[in-house]
């Protein structure tokens, strides 16, 4: 997969109908729209499975193609990885993607991806006057021709299994329960690992729902009480949530217990080290008080010594992770950061939970599908230390 570390070049998000309303979102994109004309770029308009997300990237296409831009489409909701993929791929000179992220069900948003970051606008931008509301569904389906409407998914998983030992995963006779959050990635880890093999991925919350299940579509701040539940219930060797934008990341062993974010950190950068002989630098946020890893703030030495790798753990890796990344030297093994947004740095230079989640399955295959031991294995390690 192409590297490229492509921070949101413009992000705007508001509460339906108070502050994301259709002037706004037009407002908006007729001042991008005459940012990106002025470079001569194409735009990819993508979104996700929020409340009318579709219907608003079909009135973001029209109002850019009024001002000359030309523009591709995504087919279906998707997740941001596999956009980033796109652009990676010289698909379009930007992408502009309806969507809050991982932000509750009350929102949606404007996100802006640019080939080298920085921001075309600042501030906030015009209201126009108020215009017509959607145009008919007839209309906007056929707003544009066939060969521009883009299928963004398969792509992006074909470059997936490049990276990760598929045929092992399966080889293995595993059963993990997904939970994609009712997000953009619904579908995807079945397809990917299931066919012709012995390991089953039983997804949940796999139905499109503009609510969410009214639960924040973040792994790190949900509880993920069904999918702890059904693993700790059902002895399923482990559980995978997906943030709704697919970047973040969470993990449920077999008894039921969520994971904290610097204890999945550590346990990928270990297997990667184990695995791959890779060296360099992991960035996560620091373990809780209560943590069986709390220690590890204090005297990181015996993991670094046992890994071979250099581990900072600040509250908000966001800045260093990037700073690791624009470097000309890529250094990055892991980072995490507070949401739990994971990039791989020998993968790719953004965050992508898919790619993460396949490497933890491919560690439990490996394992013998037995992430508990290795959980067991790296506790008692630094408590020891």
């Amino acid at each position: 997969m192409s590297p490229r570390f492509q921070p949101f070049a413009d992000l705007w998000e508001g509460i339906f109908a108070v502050d994301f309303t259709l002037d706004q979102v037009r407002g908006r994109c007729d001042a991008l729209a005459k940012a990106i004309g002025e470079r001569g770029w194409t735009c990819l308009v993508a979104y996700d499975t929020r409340f009318m997300s579709n219907l608003f990237a079909q009135d973001v296409v029209a109002t850019l193609s009024a001002q000359g831009i030309a523009i591709r489409m995504a087919a279906a909701p998707a997740p941001l990885p596999a956009i980033q993929f796109a652009l990676d791929h010289n698909l379009a000179n930007c992408a502009l993607v309806v969507s809050a992220r991982n932000r509750p069900f009350p929102y949606n948003g404007l996100v802006l991806l640019l080939p080298g970051g920085g921001g075309l606008l600042s501030g906030e931008q015009p209201t126009p006057d108020v215009r017509a509301p959607f145009p008919p569904v007839a209309d906007i389906n056929n707003a544009l021709p066939t060969e521009q409407i883009l299928d963004l998914r398969t792509p992006y998983f074909d470059a997936l299994r490049d990276e990760v030992d598929i045929d092992l995963i399966r080889r293995v006779a595993m059963t993990m329960f997904v939970d994609p959050m009712n997000g953009t990635t619904a579908g995807a880890f079945p397809l990917l690992i299931v066919e012709n093999g012995q390991t089953r991925a039983i997804e949940i919350n796999r139905d499109p729902d503009p609510l969410f299940g009214k639960v924040t579509p973040l792994p790190a701040e949900s509880g993920l009480t069904r999918l702890r539940k059904l693993v700790r219930e059902s002895d399923s060797h482990v559980g995978l949530a997906f943030s709704a934008d697919g970047t973040a990341l969470g993990v449920v062993d077999k008894n039921g217990e969520q994971l904290e974010l610097t204890e999945v950190a550590l346990l990928l950068s270990s297997y990667f080290s184990r695995q791959y002989r890779q060296r360099g630098v992991v960035v996560a946020p620091p373990p809780g008080a209560n943590s069986p890893l709390a220690v590890l703030s204090a005297r990181p030495a015996a993991w670094e010594d046992a890994t071979g790798l250099k581990l900072e753990l600040l509250p908000d890796p966001t800045l260093r992770i990037a700073e690791l990344l624009n470097q000309e030297k890529n250094n990055l093994v892991l980072g995490c950061t507070a949401a739990g947004e994971i990039v791989l740095g020998r993968y790719t230079l953004y965050p992508d939970a898919m790619l993460a989640g396949l490497f933890v399955a491919e560690m439990v295959a490996r394992n013998g599908g037995n992430l508990r031991m290795l959980i067991d294995q790296q506790r008692e390690q630094i408590q020891k230390s």
